[in-house]
């Protein structure tokens, strides 16, 4: 047996005395080297900051109700977010946050100012850069928790706990192109907390930043398919997001 063969064998000899988990945890990256690398995947905090605002159509399906819907989806740095899902048959949703006020609209139930950890977990998703850059300043905790194989991709798992609300998400970076493919996170609504899982991907680049067109949602033994067919940049008009006439009646001294 040669030098190099024996040198193998050694090598293999003293790997197989590790534990899987000794051996994954010499081969995970930390949470910040995770993040640094989505960010450059994207297309680097440069480009993700010369973006003022999106604008996006989007058809949004459930395919066990036979539904679609349409969804016209704005928001705008800082911080200001508003949604329009239109629904056949029964009207419109609306969604959004104007900087002070938080809100939601049904026409089942009718308008309602958003409060406590609703309106926090709101709050921490209407950050315009935040959400894109993932700043730690955002979160309690922020740390990789192993890895797992998604889409045929292996994956990192990054935990991550909202600074202000709480809220825990896990988020699945690719250890190859470092893209987000997937994650859970919980959903906040009068009805009480729900779990809910996502994978994304048909990356397209708008602007020189690169952006998932295609987000796959299971909540509540519900699946919903949500694809992204326009996007504009830097154009959204400030009257979108006013808050609609029946949620003002709620607000007004």
């Amino acid at each position: 047996m040669n030098f190099h063969l024996r040198s193998l064998t050694a090598a293999m000899l003293a790997l197989a005395g590790l534990s899987p988990i000794a051996l994954r945890a010499q081969t995970l990256p930390s949470a910040d080297e995770v993040v640094a690398k989505y960010v450059t995947a994207i297309g680097g905090k440069e480009a993700i900051m010369k973006l003022t605002s999106l604008t996006q159509s989007a058809l949004m399906e459930v395919p066990a109700a036979g539904l679609s819907v349409r969804m016209a989806m704005f928001a705008a740095a800082p911080n200001l977010v508003s949604t329009t899902t239109t629904i056949p048959g029964a009207g419109e949703m609306q969604n959004g946050y104007n900087g002070e006020v938080a809100w939601e609209v049904n026409p089942a139930q009718g308008a309602r100012v958003l409060a406590g950890k609703e309106l926090k977990v709101m709050i921490e998703r209407a950050d315009f850069y935040g959400s894109r850059l993932y700043s730690s300043a955002r979160y309690r905790s922020m740390e990789i928790i192993g890895d797992t194989i998604l889409a045929g991709e292996r994956a990192f798992k990054v935990r991550m706990i909202a600074k202000e609300s709480g809220s825990e998400s896990l988020t699945l970076f690719s250890a190859v192109s470092g893209l987000v493919l997937g994650g859970t996170f919980t959903q906040e609504s009068p009805a009480g907390t729900a779990n809910a899982s996502f994978t994304q991907g048909d990356y397209k680049r708008f602007g020189g930043v690169l952006m998932p067109t295609r987000t796959v949602i299971s909540v509540g033994g519900q699946t919903m398919i949500m694809t992204i067919q326009d996007v504009v940049l830097n154009t959204a008009p400030a009257s979108v997001f006013a808050m609609p006439a029946q949620v003002t009646a709620l607000v007004k001294p």
